[in-house]
């Protein structure tokens, strides 16, 4: 039996099947011819692990955004086999060695901590190389210089001086960063659908991001948290299928078991199935069904941190930590500052923070960034879609949950770091791209290899220029 979406606003119809697999990832409206968009994926994720792989090499270990922390609370999983604590003993730096296990900033959601402990171990296990970490000295001259950590000087640029262990970790991290580069091509699969060379535009910007390249192989919370969201923000892209509800209520409850900052994402989930039920009466007991099946999937999670007392500890210390205002916030020069560094931290800001490019060179990105986005909304809106408003709840959603999100972190401390908006990027991405194939329908390929070669040329001038001389790189 067929079941319809009935569009009021375009006379259209959204054809579904309550008969179709339960997990099914392909709307009705994409295009048949499979072929190209496989092509323009393989392209886009070699392209990202190509330039990962230089910053793998540049970057050295512990240079990273609570990068150390982080790796304690994977320790505690590989070494101690246990669902990271918060425990300040020892006293002292919390990432030199002996107080590598102190977890201080363990209260995150575990979900990262034991798949990478776990890979740790097994890394461990088939290599014969030690789970246990140990950080090199500390710099005294951090402030001065910008590098936590005292590192030998590299002999030659392509060889790593860390544990396998650790590189291990960094490799894992990049494995689930082309998770958003696979889903910026999706998203452009579904607002351009009959437009491969968009989708390749969308998996090249996103695959040479600089950013995004420098946070997709640190350690750290943030790359798994990020490609749950966005998979379940490809999820509600399907429109036309109300059984995905299931499926994006999955990808949310494993997001926020992640981190929980990505609560906003069932939130997003929770919204879009109430415009659905409200317009589409006809669906109602097949909407009604999946909220079900996805309440079911929450009081599992739920349950999870009621039975575990360490959970529960956890997640009551972070919100502890953002459950105040800082008095700052009541000043345009605090969000002018917010400002600022946030469009910094999107394009090139390195290190702790520390490491950045010229600020008129980020002005310049975000400039030709939004004039793409626009035009790329504007190419979308005018095709005149039968599913295009539906779409756009989704899209709008998403965008203010995401930066609701981000403006309560900042509400309590000052953390302008556009990581925590990467859920973001696929849909940056599929506007950019479409505004930059709407300049010409003439020879787009030769355009995307020109986004191609400019962005490989960006990312290898912050390589060698910027972030080689703060870290002492042989060339």
């Amino acid at each position: 039996m067929s079941v319809f979406y009935s569009c009021k606003e375009s006379r259209g119809l959204y054809i579904s099947s309550d008969r179709s697999p339960l997990f099914t990832m392909t709307p009705t409206h994409l295009s048949d011819n499979a072929r190209p968009w496989l092509t323009v994926r393989v392209i886009s994720v070699a392209f990202y692990l190509t330039l990962s792989l230089l910053y793998l090499l540049t970057i050295p270990f512990g240079e990273s955004p609570d990068e150390p922390g982080h790796l304690q609370c994977i320790q505690q999983v590989a070494v101690l086999n246990r669902v990271p604590i918060v425990d300040p003993k020892p006293t002292g730096e919390w990432w030199k060695p002996g107080a590598i296990l102190s977890g201080r900033m363990c209260y995150h959601m575990p979900a990262y901590y034991l798949l990478a402990g776990s890979a740790q171990k097994l890394i461990g296990a088939v290599s014969g190389a030690s789970v246990e970490i140990a950080y090199p000295a500390t710099n005294e001259a951090f402030g001065e210089t910008g590098v936590m950590f005292i590192h030998p000087k590299k002999t030659t640029f392509w060889t790593l001086q860390e544990p396998l262990t650790v590189t291990g970790l960094r490799v894992l991290s990049i494995f689930l960063g082309a998770v958003t580069v696979w889903v910026a091509i999706s998203v452009a699969q579904i607002l351009f659908p009959t437009s491969p060379t968009t989708g390749l535009a969308a998996g090249i910007l996103v695959g040479g991001w600089p950013q995004f390249l420098f946070l997709s192989r640190a350690i750290s919370n943030d790359v798994l948290a990020n490609a749950f969201s966005v998979l379940a923000l490809l999820t509600l892209l399907h429109v036309g299928k109300p059984k995905r509800f299931i499926l994006a209520t999955l990808w949310a409850t494993l997001a926020v078991f992640t981190k929980i900052n990505m609560i906003f994402v069932i939130g997003v989930v929770l919204f879009v199935w109430l415009v659905e039920i409200v317009h589409f009466r006809e669906q109602r007991r097949v909407l009604l069904h999946s909220i079900l099946v996805a309440s079911i999937i929450l009081v599992i999670g739920a349950t999870v941190v009621a039975l575990n007392p360490t959970i529960q500890t956890n997640l009551w210390l972070s919100g502890r930590t953002f459950s105040s205002v800082s008095e700052r916030v009541f000043t345009i020069e605090y969000w002018l500052e917010v400002n600022r560094l946030t469009l910094s931290s999107g394009f090139a800001r390195f290190g702790w923070m520390n490491v950045a490019v010229e600020d008129w060179l980020v002005y310049l990105w975000w400039i030709l960034m939004t004039f793409l986005i626009v035009m790329g909304g504007w190419q979308w809106w005018r095709r005149k879609e039968p599913f295009r408003w539906l779409l756009t709840v989704v899209i709008v959603a998403w965008l203010v949950g995401n930066l609701a999100s981000y403006l309560r972190i900042n509400l309590t401390v000052m953390q302008p770091q556009f990581r925590f908006l990467q859920s973001t990027l696929p849909l940056i991405a599929a506007f950019a791209a479409g505004g930059l194939t709407t300049i010409t329908i003439f020879r787009q390929y030769l355009l995307i290899f020109t986004l191609a070669v400019g962005l490989l040329l960006i990312n290898l001038w912050i390589i060698f220029y910027v972030v080689a001389p703060v870290y002492g790189l042989s060339m």
